[in-house]
């Protein structure tokens, strides 16, 4: 696998000693979607992540972004990532910001209305195209992945997620709250950075059991 660029590798060194502060009981919820990959491995090779939240703008795309980055960090293939919403709206630009400072880059493709972006994490590697979509609309799988819901509305707007083989609640606090704030980036970063470290946290646990 081609090496992250260095930004994106410098990022995530630097979030690896976050692991430490995360609670016990993350760490079970956590732990709880690693054994839901290890499973999916046992039994296709593979795993496919549909990160969900209401908007798919910013949490469950971070996510997304995150997901597809570490385990390449990582060394170990054979994980896709995928997000969407309960609604439509777009990749938020503070979000975009945000993922380009921690390493990613993005190349806007248009159109003006939620538009797709091309995010690169390796040389070599496959663009990722993100943009806002609902859950179960293409290229997100339809059967046999394991669903992550990123906030609680999402939580409790889709109380069974049809073809998953595995729901998991893992909300995260909406860093929406500053985009009004003179500097939003600051929360953006914060919530990168939890959901950088958390999904660490979960990729290393697979890549010492499998």
């Amino acid at each position: 696998m081609s090496p992250l660029f260095q930004p994106l590798k410098t990022y995530l060194d630097s979030k690896l000693s976050l692991i430490d502060k995360i609670s016990k009981e993350r760490k079970a919820v956590l732990s709880s979607l690693a054994e839901s990959i290890l499973q999916s491995f046992e039994t296709k090779q593979k795993a496919n992540l549909v990160f969900i939240c209401t908007h798919n703008s910013r949490r469950s795309q971070i996510a997304q972004a995150f997901a597809a980055s570490i385990p390449h960090y990582f060394d170990f293939p054979g994980i896709k990532s995928f997000s969407g919403g309960t609604s439509i709206t777009e990749l938020h630009p503070n979000a975009v910001n945000a993922l380009e400072n921690c390493g990613f880059r993005f190349e806007n493709q248009g159109p003006p209305r939620n538009p797709k972006y091309s995010i690169w994490w390796a040389d070599g590697a496959p663009a990722m195209i993100a943009y806002s979509k609902k859950f179960q609309d293409a290229p997100n799988p339809t059967s046999e992945f394991i669903a992550v819901l990123v906030c609680s509305q999402a939580d409790e707007s889709c109380p069974y997620v049809p073809g998953a083989e595995a729901r998991i609640s893992l909300p995260f606090e909406d860093p929406k709250s500053a985009d009004d704030s003179e500097n939003p980036l600051e929360k953006y970063l914060q919530t990168c950075d939890q959901i950088a470290s958390e999904l660490l946290y979960t990729f290393r646990e697979v890549k010492q059991k499998l």
